[in-house]
C-alpha cells in the first residue's frame, strides 16, 4: 500500500500560509527541543526516532483519515501501534515531499517560542515554527508521561473537515467504539488546544466546535 503525502502537504500549507539527539524520556525537555528533535529525526532518515517523538494515537487517527483506512484497520493500530513498515514509508514520504515541495529541508525551519495550553485535562504546548521566508506557523506537543509531537493539534485547520466526515461514518460494534472513544480522548482536546492558541481564523473554530460537538454528543449504543 503506498501512503498517502497528504500530511506533508498539509504540514507544509500550515507552516508556509499561516503561517539529532535521542528521544525525550521525560518531561525535562523544553517544547522547543522536541519540536527541533523530532524536525531533526525526519531529515536524518531516523524514522523511528520520529515514531517515538510523535504522539501514537494522534498519528494513528491522521494516518487512518488520510488514507481512508477501515474502521478494523484504524482500531487495530490504536490498540497494537502502528506498523514500523507503515511508519517508515510514511515519513519518508514526509520527508522526500517536503525538501521537494518547501524547497529546504525540515531542519531549516526556525523553532521559537512556546506557550503552555491547559485543555479537557490535557497538557498542550504550542510552538512557534517559522520558515525561511519569514512565514509562521504552530507545532504542538502533547505533554503526559513523555512530551510528543501532536499532529491532530499540528495539522487541525486541514484535517477538521476529514475527521469529522471519518467520525459520522464509524459504524456500531467493538471497533467503531474503540475508534469513538479515541476522538474523544485525543481529537477532542487536541482541537480544543488549536482553537485556543489563537493561530486560527473563526472559520476553523466554527468546525472545530462542530467537531467537538458531535463527538462528545455522541451517544454509543448499547452492548
Amino acid at each position: 500500500m503506498r501512503w498517502s503525502p497528504m500530511l506533508l502537504v498539509v504540514m507544509v500549507a500550515i507552516v508556509l500560509a499561516a503561517g539529532c539527539s535521542s528521544p525525550s524520556a521525560n518531561l525535562v525537555e523544553p517544547p522547543p527541543v522536541v519540536v527541533e528533535e523530532w524536525l531533526g529525526s525526519i531529515d536524518d532518515s531516523d524514522f523511528d526516532g520520529a515514531t517515538d517523538r510523535t504522539f501514537g494515537p494522534a498519528m494513528a487517527i491522521v494516518i487512518a483519515v488520510e488514507n481512508d483506512l477501515s474502521t478494523a484497520e484504524t482500531a487495530e493500530f490504536l490498540a497494537n501501534g502502528i506498523p514500523a513498515s507503515v511508519t517508515t514509508a510514511y515519513w519518508a514520504s514526509f520527508q522526500a515531499g517536503f525538501d521537494s515541495f518547501a524547497g529546504y529541508p525540515l531542519s531549516k525551519l526556525g523553532v521559537g517560542a512556546s506557550e503552555a495550553i491547559f485543555t479537557e485535562g490535557v497538557q498542550f504546548s504550542a510552538v512557534q515554527v517559522t520558515d525561511p521566508g519569514d512565514g509562521d506557523g504552530m507545532i504542538f506537543t502533547r505533554d503526559e508521561t513523555v512530551r510528543q509531537i501532536d499532529l491532530v493539534a499540528t495539522l487541525a485547520p486541514g484535517f477538521v473537515d476529514p475527521l469529522l466526515v471519518a467520525y459520522q461514518s464509524l459504524p456500531n460494534g467493538a471497533d467503531g467504539d474503540l475508534v469513538r472513544s479515541a476522538y474523544e480522548e485525543t481529537v477532542v482536546p487536541a482541537m480544543w488546544a488549536a482553537i485556543s492558541s489563537g493561530q486560527y481564523d473563526d472559520a476553523f473554530t466554527r468546525k472545530a466546535l462542530a467537531l467537538i460537538e458531535k463527538v462528545t454528543t455522541t451517544t454509543l449504543p448499547s452492548p
